[in-house]
């Protein structure tokens, strides 16, 4: 009975990668990196080739608005980092030097010609900063948006961060995840509205909130995210990349917990990530420079500035002073 059971499961499962796969048609192109292949897609044309790198768990199509206006002055290309969108599974531990590795072998086999210039979100500007320890040569410059910063884990109010589960069970909690994806199971927390909705329908951000809720996707996130620690303690070891054009852009106003107390935590925190944590990113290059901005939270760093800051880094990594 209970092998019935899974192979009812697998059957299921691979019925509705198919489904998936007819739903949500590729954007990008898949580029073999050994093995396994990614998604990347890129418009435009120049050089330096600006990379933008993804915050949370997610495609690479969340970058869809920027592109084509940094396309208008060099290339831009965004990718699907390993499970995401259009880009196959990658090998457990999904830390930022394996997304940083992953990385360099795509834009090589791609055709993307180096050095470039990193738009990193969040996690995404981890990975970038990772990427420059990595390969300090192939950095042209940097816009770091609110960029996560291993300085959190001490320093952020309790809230603010996830549990993490003890070390040894990294390995087996990913696999586990990994096993139940293959069997069904995490296809079944899906709800049904999701699976069902017609794409033609779908704004961007409902296609990004499905290409998410997929079973490949959350074994990705998952196992990017019980290794966080260990992504942070790589981030740790880069604090001089070297001598480019970069710029940290960093919110000024903390998120609204809804909560006066947690708000007041907030607030607080919101200063140390200002004034403490975030100009240490400036220190990645003796060209970098940080820009707070007032009414923004997290996630709400106006596109306007920031596609403003990719074109003067470019414009600095060209050699043509930026006019501010």
């Amino acid at each position: 009975m209970i092998a019935l059971v899974l192979f009812a499961g697998i059957v299921y499962e691979q019925i509705g990668r198919w489904r998936d796969r007819a739903r949500f048609p590729q954007i990008g192109r898949s580029v073999d990196i050994g093995g396994r292949s990614l998604n990347i897609f890129c418009s435009g044309a120049g050089a330096p080739p600006v990379i933008f790198e993804s915050g949370g768990p997610g495609p690479g199509l969340e970058w869809e608005p920027f592109q084509p206006q940094v396309a208008r002055f060099t290339q831009a290309c965004w990718y699907d980092r390993a499970g995401e969108g259009w880009s196959d599974l990658g090998p457990f531990p999904r830390t930022s030097v394996a997304i940083a590795n992953d990385l360099h072998e795509l834009l090589k086999r791609a055709g993307a010609p180096a050095p470039y210039v990193f738009a990193g979100a969040s996690f995404g500007g981890l990975n970038s900063r990772v990427y420059g320890g990595l390969f300090p040569k192939e950095v042209a410059g940097m816009v770091l948006i609110d960029s996560a910063h291993e300085d959190e884990l001490q320093r952020a109010p309790r809230f603010y961060l996830g549990r993490t589960a003890p070390r040894f069970l990294w390995h087996p909690l990913a696999l586990a995840f990994d096993a139940a994806a293959f069997v069904g199971l995490l296809r079944l927390t899906q709800s049904p509205p999701a699976q069902a909705k017609d794409p033609s329908q779908m704004t961007r951000e409902e296609i990004i909130v499905a290409l998410r809720q997929r079973p490949k996707s959350l074994v990705g996130n998952v196992s990017a995210g019980i290794v966080l620690p260990e992504s942070f303690a790589q981030a740790a070891k880069v604090t001089r990349i070297g001598d480019f054009p970069l710029v940290v852009l960093t919110a000024g106003k903390p998120l609204d917990f809804g909560d006066a107390e947690l708000n007041r935590e907030a607030a607080a925190y919101q200063q140390v990530w200002i004034h403490e944590i975030q100009p240490k990113l400036v220190q990645l290059s003796s060209h970098g420079r940080q820009i707070v901005v007032p009414d923004a939270n997290h996630g709400t760093i106006p596109q306007e500035l920031i596609i403003r800051s990719i074109r003067e880094v470019v414009t600095e990594a060209r050699g043509v002073p930026a006019s501010h």
